[in-house]
């Protein structure tokens, strides 16, 4: 047997995989296997900054289902790129990263590059472990890339010190593994019979993200129409899940308890696709309520019944599942015709004469887009409007804020899902959000990756305004705020931008929509697109 350094086995890893890009931000712990990539097939795709590379590599993993490899430096690095791994773990987006440590001869006198990586990662990934021997790597890697693969998918971590890179190991084995998971429960007639005996008019279907990532929309439209059932979408459900325009869509579900709660009220039986309803803020009532019949449908054991408890907890894959339980209740064999958007009730409820006449640059700019774009949306007051104007067009995919909790997901989930479709993503940001991975435009540029960002100006964190109003029971205009706004010295978004190598231009009104998008539309790399909010 020929034996291997672990730079080697990097590059057969990668090879075997065939991987094709690792995103990164790089560190004195990661100069061994920088070198490893170097001398492989890969692309080494480099970020300013921790969190947009594992942004970027999200929205990569999000589009191709295949786990994104991302290298980080050591225990600052990591702890830089914590809350987008936190983003995509809560997301079911797969990952592996892999972090570089200190010599391993030098960890005894806790060095100043040595940490307890894998201890900080845990929170955020679902499986993390440190390789301890040389002839440990070939196994360790191949475990964390099928882990990330797995059901529930998620990020996984690995931390590698650096010595490893070069020294050289008998065990060099590597298989490229098939996952068969295609499987549907076999007694999917007892689901089918319990959602049949369902009251007419009382039976709704909630859908999250796995529903999207499974390719099983088409499925829940069928069942929808045969079943008679309201559809909505969780909260924070993070990609399309759901025909936007199905006759029974419903919208998505509020984002507090005691809203949902009162949706929820409305019916005898829920069926669940996916992990959860997840909620933003609890307000007094939990979210679902306790005479509800819950049926959920989730592809790994460790999602059913564990935010709340279900009456049929249902383990299959999404897609094979939705397919059997489609055909044993006798649905349509095609989805049903789509319901035309209804653009003048858009155009009413948000006019150029209105209040906020920007609302209508939103819209305007919306409609020159094909249905098929990628829209993206974070964090900013407007998401609200943003996210109701898409839906309604009928856009199938549109990725929600993040699901962690972390701003600074979309703009590089829009680099990275550019990169992967080839396509330009849209992202809406407001001023305040971008400036959390704003260094995804660098990247974007470097790679000549088609991206747009529409970034609305208003000099607050406004949504954080509105939030407290909400808390404390007041108004903006009687209410003193501190730490909320952009002023002393005033933010020049454009000229931030352009230092990141964005072209820029500024959205004024209606009759330049065409133009200012069919420049961005052209051009292979990022637009920064701003649209004014001041009143």
């Amino acid at each position: 047997m020929t034996g291997r350094t672990g730079g080697e086995l990097i590059q057969d890893f990668l090879g075997t995989y065939e991987i094709p890009f690792v995103f990164g931000n790089p560190g004195t712990t990661e100069t061994t296997f920088l070198a490893a990539v170097a001398a492989s097939k890969a692309t080494y795709i480099l970020s300013l900054h921790e969190s947009s590379a594992v942004g970027i590599a999200a929205g990569y993993a999000l589009i191709t289902g295949k786990p994104s490899i991302v290298s980080l430096h050591t225990y600052p690095g990591l702890a830089n790129g914590m809350f987008n791994m936190r983003n995509a773990l809560m997301s079911g987006v797969p990952l592996l990263v892999i972090n570089g440590q200190q010599d391993s001869h030098f960890l005894i006198h806790n060095p100043v590059l040595g940490a307890p990586n894998t201890k900080l990662a845990e929170t955020a990934t679902k499986y993390a472990y440190e390789v301890i021997r040389t002839d440990d790597l070939a196994v360790a890697l191949q475990r964390c890339y099928l882990q990330a693969r797995l059901q529930p998918k998620g990020p996984v971590f690995l931390s590698i010190p650096m010595d490893f890179m070069l020294e050289q190991t008998e065990n060099t084995t590597f298989k490229k593994t098939r996952i068969i998971d295609d499987m549907a429960p076999r007694e999917i007639g007892e689901v089918s019979r319990a959602l049949q005996a369902v009251p007419p008019g009382k039976l709704v279907i909630v859908v999250d993200y796995a529903v999207g990532a499974a390719h099983g929309v088409d499925s829940v439209s069928r069942i929808a129409t045969a079943l008679a059932a309201d559809i909505y979408a969780a909260p924070f459900h993070v990609q399309g899940a759901v025909d936007p325009l199905h006759p029974n869509f419903r919208g998505q579900l509020p984002p507090t308890t005691k809203e949902i709660n009162t949706t929820l009220s409305r019916y005898h039986t829920m069926l669940l696709i996916g992990e959860k309803v997840d909620t933003f803020t609890y307000d007094g009532l939990s979210a679902i309520p306790n005479e509800l019949q819950v049926i959920q449908i989730a592809p790994a054991a460790s999602q059913l019944g564990f935010d709340y408890p279900c009456d049929l907890a249902v383990l299959g894959d999404i897609k094979a599942t939705l397919e059997a339980l489609a055909a044993d209740i006798g649905a349509p064999a095609a989805p049903p015709g789509e319901r035309t958007a209804d653009v003048a009730a858009l155009e009413a409820k948000y006019p150029s004469s209105g209040q906020r006449p920007s609302d209508a640059l939103i819209l305007g700019l919306l409609r020159h887009l094909d249905l098929a774009t990628h829209v993206i949306t974070e964090g900013s007051s407007e998401d609200p409007i943003v996210q109701d104007m898409a839906v309604r067009l009928g856009f199938r995919n549109v990725h929600f804020s993040p699901r962690g909790g972390g701003l600074g997901w979309a703009m590089p989930l829009g680099v990275g899902i550019g990169l992967a479709t080839g396509k330009h993503a849209v992202c809406f940001v407001g001023d305040g959000g971008s400036l959390f991975s704003i260094h995804a435009l660098w990247t974007a540029a470097k790679y000549a990756i088609p991206s747009i960002f529409v970034c609305f100006v208003n000099h607050e964190y406004r949504l954080l305004k509105d939030l407290w109003c909400n808390a404390m029971g007041t108004t903006i205009e009687t209410t003193q705020f501190v730490g909320m706004d952009f002023n002393n010295p005033d933010l020049d978004m454009r000229r931030i931008a352009e230092g990141f190598g964005a072209r820029t231009e500024k959205i004024e009104n209606l009759r330049t929509i065409d133009e200012v998008l069919g420049r961005a539309l052209a051009h292979r790399g990022p637009s920064f697109l701003i649209i004014d909010r001041e009143p």
